[in-house]
């Protein structure tokens, strides 16, 4: 029988949806009139970007980028490859980078290094949760949705294991 850890519910789908709304209005200022570009890390992000592309007025694009990264070591894990799913040209873009959760920053950190190098016009991370007493390197999610404590959290995309992302609202685990 498998156990079933504590929910303790956090946010809900429509905190969530209000949140959302202001968030793409807040990244379309910070555009101004230029195309906004979305890039989604998976997979945690696929929902929040879903979501997120309806919610900001003018134009906009989006894409999805993997970071493989060795996951012995959740604290100090270094990112070992970048993988762009499609073939997206950021040269003069305003890139927003999407993260389910930014905790330690080091994957953040290591992906907006190398983002950087394809010479975007202007660069944001935009985080879903916001773990800012977790980090470990200086990173700042330049927009962010939510700030939570170090803690384990579920729903809404982000998934316990391989479970409860189905989730409409957010928890936290345990």
């Amino acid at each position: 029988m498998r156990h079933s850890p504590e929910l303790t519910p956090l946010f809900t789908a429509e905190q969530i949806a209000t949140r959302i709304r202001t968030l793409g209005q807040e990244i379309r200022t910070a555009a101004g009139d230029s195309e906004v570009f979305l890039l989604g890390i998976l997979k945690g992000a696929s929902v929040f970007l879903a979501d997120l592309i309806r919610a900001v007025p003018g134009d906009v694009s989006y894409g999805y980028i993997d970071v493989i990264r060795d996951v012995a070591d959740n604290t100090t894990a270094d990112a070992l490859e970048i993988d762009f799913l499609s073939y997206t040209d950021i040269r003069n873009r305003n890139v927003f980078v999407l993260k389910d959760v930014v905790s330690t920053g080091v994957i953040e950190n290591y992906l907006l290094s190398n983002l950087r190098l394809h010479n975007p016009a202007r660069l944001y991370l935009v985080a879903l949760l916001d773990r800012a007493d977790a980090r470990t390197v200086d990173v700042t999610a330049d927009f962010r949705a939510f700030a939570v404590p170090d803690a384990t959290y579920a729903g809404y995309g982000l998934e316990n294991g391989t479970r409860l992302g189905n989730l409409p609202h957010i928890v936290r685990v345990g």
